[in-house]
Parts: structure tokens; sequence; C-alpha cells
């Protein structure tokens, strides 16, 4: 059954005010709040305020009498859920990346190793990051001694980053609902949480060849290698290893060389501008941010079903450089890297120019994803042409750029202008 949306809007409200109430307390009170349940936690405020409101009237009002009989439910309770809880183990299997706004399906088995069988018992995440929102499983009514069950509990990513998991943890519920009997096993685990984009249908862009020194074998096993063209006489400078002994025996003449055609690739880099300075930060530059994150990742997934060798380059303090290879092979790691990136506060592009020299001698085309057009930007820009890479510029911004960037023509003509909303809907041509 599909949820209704205003179920969904309730639960993320009640998310959002636990998070909150939880940033407030101490570790302490948090566990305590953690091992009860929706139930037990109102049961709680209800016994504070009744114990609040007779202990200012008295013991001879009925509110009070309410207040210790509720007390001692709870008090019971509690001692039943810590003391009678069962011995179970558990083990789970948890992906390691999954893409920011899906519900991701999380495993668990759990085993009973105790003599008494244990009843009512669910299975979550322990303490996870509050951007995960994670739910518990379902309950399962009854694991029996030396028995196992397995349970599926789920978590829906705010936003990407890197989250790290302390390990899976069993509610058993306690006699009146009222707590969890919680047993954990620490099972530390990383999710890498991609960045929602969508599909690219096609990137226009002019692409360029160079000579790869080294071959494929420092890129990729896929498409292009050293191809045989035919044979000739042997001349001063050709490599023994060439020499074909066979067409050499039936010429009876000069010795015969294989000749092979050298090797040139597609090179194209991916140029993220992470530059977010503190008074744009305050004034909502995080978006564009996150929506250039997007349309870097739909770029690479559009460059991955294409025979490109594709370098990542992330424009922070220092230029971050990912040689990846082609094919579908290389784009998770793409991924993780835009995964993980951060807002860089001071700009860099000043002094970029040596680095980026070194870098992209060999690069032939290059999709430059900008927050911003201004001057240092700008000359960024100039020096990749001057290097002789073909280049597409694409400015993801809220607002207008700083600079006019009207006028201003590249390889692939002119420099795109994109709001957050246009850069994360994707399309059929970029």
């Amino acid at each position: 059954m599909t949820p209704r949306p205003e179920a969904d809007a309730v639960q993320r409200l009640a998310d959002q005010a636990s998070a909150a109430l939880r940033a407030r307390l101490p570790a302490v009170a948090t566990s305590w709040l953690d091992a009860m349940t929706p139930s037990g936690r109102a049961l709680t405020f209800l016994l504070i305020a009744t114990g609040g409101v007779s202990g200012g009237f008295g013991i001879h009002y009925p509110l009070y009498y309410v207040a210790v009989f509720l007390f001692v439910a709870w008090s019971l309770d509690l001692f039943a859920a810590r003391g009678l809880r069962p011995r179970l183990a558990i083990t789970r299997h948890a992906p390691p990346r999954c893409a920011a706004g899906a519900t991701v399906e999380v495993k668990a088995r759990v085993t009973n190793t105790g003599r008494r069988a244990a009843r009512d018992v669910a299975v979550c995440e322990r303490k996870p990051p509050a951007a995960l929102h994670a739910r518990p499983s379902a309950y399962a009514d009854e694991v029996a001694p030396g028995s196992t069950v397995e349970l599926v509990y789920t978590f829906t990513p705010e936003r990407r980053g890197a989250y790290d998991l302390r390990g899976p943890q069993a509610l058993c519920l306690s006699p009146l609902g009222l707590h969890h009997g919680l047993r954990h096993d620490p099972a530390p685990h990383r999710v890498l949480v991609y960045p929602r984009f969508a599909p690219l249908g096609a990137i226009d862009l002019p692409v360029g060849a160079r000579h790869q020194p080294g071959g494929l074998q420092l890129v990729s096993r896929v498409g292009e290698s050293e191809e045989f063209i035919g044979s000739r006489e042997f001349r001063p400078g050709d490599r023994l290893r060439d020499l074909d002994q066979r067409a050499w025996a039936r010429t009876g003449g000069a010795p015969v060389v294989r000749e092979y055609q050298q090797e040139y690739l597609s090179r194209i880099a991916l140029v993220v501008d992470t530059h977010v300075s503190r008074w744009r930060a305050a004034n909502g530059a995080e978006d564009d941010l996150e929506a250039a994150i997007s349309l870097g990742a739909a770029v690479a997934d559009a460059l991955s079903r294409l025979e490109y060798v594709v370098d990542l380059f992330a424009v922070g303090p220092d230029l971050y450089h990912l040689q990846a290879g082609r094919s579908l092979a290389y784009l998770d790691t793409i991924l993780d890297i835009l995964a993980c990136i951060e807002a860089c506060r001071t700009s860099p592009f000043g002094a970029l120019g040596p680095a980026l020299r070194d870098q992209v001698g060999q690069i032939g085309s290059a999709v430059v994803l900008l927050l911003d057009w201004d001057d240092e930007r700008a000359a960024f820009v100039r020096a990749l042409r001057d290097l002789g890479v073909a280049v597409k510029v694409v400015v993801v911004r809220r607002g207008r750029p700083s600079v006019d960037p009207t006028g201003v023509t590249t390889d692939a003509g002119a420099v795109q202008v994109l709001t957050p909303a246009q850069a994360r809907a994707g399309g059929d041509r970029l």
C-alpha cells in the first residue's frame, strides 16, 4: 500500500522535532529516549506533567494517585525491558553506496542465542545520522531459541555525503509496549550517498584526440589499442621486437618489421567549481553548489555511455584530479568523489595556472561547471583554451552572474547560465 503524502509530511515533521530535541539533550538523555517507544515517550511527558501539577496541590487530590500509578507502571515496564531482554545476535548487509533521496532496504538476520523465545522483535540502525531518516523494520512476532529470522529496515538519505553507521540494533518490545530492550552488535560501515541527478540525453561538446604516452594501460582496456596496419622493410631506429621473422624468411631480402598505428584517445575533463564565499554561503549559494554537483553527476553519467576517457577535476583549495577509465566501470569512482566534495571558502583560481598546465597537457576537451562568472573564472577558462583544450562552460547560479557572460563564446558556443532548478532537471541535451 502506498503511503499517503499527508502521512509522509507528518513523519518528516516528527523526525525534525526529534532531531532538534536530541541536539539539545545530553547523550544519556538521548539514549534514554531512543529506548522508549512513541507510546512510552507520550506517557513520560504525561507523567512529568501530572507529577508537576499534583505536586503543587498535594496528596489529597486524585491527580496525585494517577501520577503515582503511572510512575509505578512505567518503572515496572522499564525493569522488564532491561532485565528480561533476550540474547540476540544481529548481522546486516548495508550497501556501500546509494543515491540521495532513494529509499534503501537493509536486510538483517536476527538469531536467538538464548534459551527463551524472543517476542515482538524489530531491527534498526543504532543511532544513525539524522540526515539518513532511518526507519525500523516491522516486528517479528516470535523468534524461537536457536532460530533465525530476516528483517528489513530502511533509510532514506536526505543529501549526498559519507555517512558512518555504527551497527544494527535489535528492539525487543516490553510487556506494556512502553520501552525497548536493546541489543546491538558493533559493525562499522560507511555509506557513500551520491548526489541526486536527472539523466542527460546528450552533450554538445567538441571532442579532441591527443596522443597518450603509455597508451591505454594508464586509463582503460576498452576500445582503441595499438593496431597492426602492415609490414615494411626495417629502418634505423625501429624496435627489434617488431621484427617479423616469418615475413623476412619469405622475402629472403632485407629485414621486415611489423608496423603499428599510434594510439589516439578522446579524453574529456569534467571540472567542478566548489568556491563559495562565506557571504554567498549565507545567502543560499550552497544550493548552487549542490545543483552544480548534481549536474556534474549527470554529465559523468552521460559520458559513461560513450567511448571517452574522463578526468575529474574538483577546483577547491587545491586541484583534485581523478584519472578515470572508460565505460560504466569508472562512473562509481567519479560519483564517490562527487559525494564527498565540500565547499571551498577562498578563491583558488589565481593559483591554478601552473598546476593546471601540468595536468591537462593531454586533455582534448573539458566541461567546466562554474558557480559564477567573474574575471578570475574567465581567466581560468582562457588558460584552458590557451593549452589547446576545447571548452564548454556552464554557470549554475540562482541570480545574475557577477559579470555578464553575454557575448562570450567558447568552442561549444556561448556560455550557458542555468538556475539550480534547471541544472537538476536534466533534459535531452546540454
